[in-house]
Formats: structure tokens, sequence, C-alpha cells
């Protein structure tokens, strides 16, 4: 164990106490900055701070965890320093600490976003803990242990996901092939061919499989145009013309639906539709599976972050992409002969529209 005198031998320039501004560069780029040797400390530990969760956060810096100072050697002050966070398979991040343990809100959420996704559910990473010591003008890294934090992202950022069960699925309270689409954090649709008796309910992400709370019709069958939903003693939901393509659209602000007959009754068929991209060398497709008229699903695992498009019948004429990253929304619309989908590494439930060019990515 090196002692002060030893730890205050090396030369490190002095940094300013952390902000959320462009103070925070120098220790975000560690790539500019020399190779440093991290010394130990008897006893100086940090502790982590209560479990975050972003919704409930209004300030720019939050904190992350606490210091044990009595432990310093007389003298020592501490400044500006870093976490190290590892999650998943996601790749090792920096976040910037203020020497009395605060870090930029900011960063702090994008750190657990780009590893999990927006979707509010708490996640643990895990958080080396760097910090500056000052004394006399000269500076040199202190390892202060490494903490589990807790972090949530903001719910109010997250668009819920919503499934389908009914007719075209079995009635299973089982099968989640059937997920909506959404347009906003409000609005989701599925288009299809209603085959069989075209009829529905709905659950949300958190009531798969609970009956009692399912949504649906006021009354059992309502085959109208549009209606509103209800979330006690629901009824089926029933497409106006059983058989025929249409598109239903949910609005759960408003808690109504509608539906909308396509003008093209005979869309192009595919045999079969695929994801490619980086993850397979742009090579052999990853196939989906069909789970109604047009609508497709696969469960796939990325190692790493990947670029993907979706393409039909393992050729390039038909294939669908856009500009989107999954990490920032977790859906999109893809068109023809679109820009490449960003995704994250991780396992993902992937469903996809071949009408609509519609797509999920949801991770598991």
């Amino acid at each position: 164990m090196k002692n002060i005198s030893k730890l205050l031998a090396f030369g490190f320039m002095g940094l300013a106490l952390a902000s959320c501004d462009d103070s925070y560069d120098d220790w975000s780029q560690p790539q500019q900055n020399p190779q440093e040797e991290i010394i130990t400390l008897p006893n100086f530990t940090a502790t982590v701070a209560q479990p975050i969760d972003f919704d409930q956060v209004t300030s720019d810096s939050v904190t992350v965890f606490t210091l044990n100072e009595a432990t310093l050697p007389e003298g020592v002050t501490l400044e500006k320093g870093r976490l190290e966070i590892t999650a998943q398979n996601a790749a090792k991040t920096t976040v910037n600490v203020s020497g009395n343990g605060r870090a930029c809100t900011a960063e702090l959420l994008d750190a657990v976003v780009a590893a999990y996704g927006k979707r509010p559910v708490e996640r643990t990473m895990s958080a080396e803990v760097l910090l500056n010591a000052m004394k006399d003008g000269q500076a040199a890294l202190i390892k202060a242990g490494t903490i589990e934090l807790k972090l949530t992202p903001k719910a109010s950022e997250y668009t819920p996901i919503y499934y389908l069960v009914g007719e075209l699925q079995g009635w299973s309270d089982q099968a989640k092939t059937c997920m909506f689409y959404p347009e906003s954090q409000t609005v989701q649709t599925y288009t299809t061919q209603w085959t069989g008796a075209g009829n529905l309910k709905i659950w949300d992400e958190n009531n798969f499989s609970k009956w009692e709370n399912a949504i649906g019709a006021a009354t059992d069958g309502d085959n109208a145009a549009s209606g509103k939903l209800v979330t006690s003693n629901a009824g089926a939901i029933v497409c106006p013309e059983p058989g025929t393509f249409y598109t239903l659209k949910v609005d759960f602000e408003t808690m109504s639906y509608t539906w909308t007959k396509l003008e093209n009754q005979t869309p192009k068929e595919f045999e079969n539709i695929g994801l490619i991209g980086d993850f397979n060398e742009w090579k052999s497709d990853e196939e989906m599976t069909a789970t109604a008229p047009h609508n497709w699903t696969a469960e796939v695992t990325f190692a790493a972050d990947t670029k993907v498009k979706f393409r039909a019948n393992g050729a390039w004429d038909d294939n669908w992409g856009t500009a989107v990253n999954i990490a920032e929304k977790y859906y999109g619309t893809g068109t023809k002969g679109g820009d490449n989908i960003m995704v994250s590494a991780g396992k993902y439930n992937v469903f996809f529209n071949d009408i609509t060019g519609e797509f999920v990515f949801a991770a598991k």
C-alpha cells in the first residue's frame, strides 16, 4: 500500500470542481490524457447513495456516493473525478463526478439508456470511483472502491409496450406474438388481415395474461369503426369486416380506437422476412417467424453494437431501414431502401410489419 507522500509524488495537474458543462471534457476523453497510476488509501472507500429514479430528479446533478473523508491524510482535499461504469455487454462509460460525489444528471441518464434503453426498469451498473486528491498544488488519482448504482430511466420518456390478444394468436395468454407498433408515446397501431372472427383485446406489458386488466370495448363484440376503450369488464373489439385488411389505431391518452380500411387489399406477399447487418456480416439473414398476415417476429441477441436492416426473401429487392438509434427510441418505420438501423448490444424481441414498414426492438 502506498503512503500519502508517495501519492503526492505524482505530478498530475489539479482540475476544477465538477459541474455539468464543458469542464468535464478532460476526463470524458481519457485518450487525451497520459495513463494514470491509481493509488488506494487504507479505509478510504465510497458508499453508494440511494437508488436513483430519474423521474424524481429535478436538479442538474445528483448524489451517487458519499465518502469517509475523515480517513484522508491531513491537508489533502478532493476535487473532480470520474466513474468508470460497466453494464451487461455495453462498452465502459465514463461519467464525471465532483469531489463530494455528485454526477451530472444528463450524463448518468445517458449511460443507463445507452446500456439498457429507456424502459423505466431499475438497472444495476457497476462503477469504479476515481478521484483527484490535492495537496500543495500537487495531485494524484485515488481509487475509492467500486459501487453498485441502482438507476431507473424516466418513465415519462418511455413509450409503453402493448400486446394484442385475440383470434390472430389463438386468444393465448402465453403468446406475446402480436405487439402493437408505436407512433408516439400514446398512439399505437396494428395493421393486418383480420382473419377469423377478427376480434381482440389489449394487454399492456405489465398486465399480460391478467384478464381482469385487459383493455377492450365497453360492449363485447363491438364492430363499430371507432369507439372508447375501457379497463374494467372489457369486451372484445371486432374488426368491422373480418377477413379484410385494416389498421387498428389505439390512443391510450384519449382511451379510444379507430379502424381504417386499407386501400390496397392485395399487398405484396413475401415468403420470408429476415434481419441482416453487421452482426451476421451482411451475409445470411436471421429469419423471422410470421405471426399474423404480414407481421413477423424474432428473438435476436446481438453480441456487439450493430447496424441492421430488414429484407425479404434473402435478397435486396425489398429491404427496409431508417436512421433510428434503438437506444434512443425502440421503434420506428422503415422505408424501402432506407438507412441502417442502429442497435445496441443485447437481447431483443423484434417485430416487423412488411406493409407499413413499422418495427419494434423490445429489449429483454
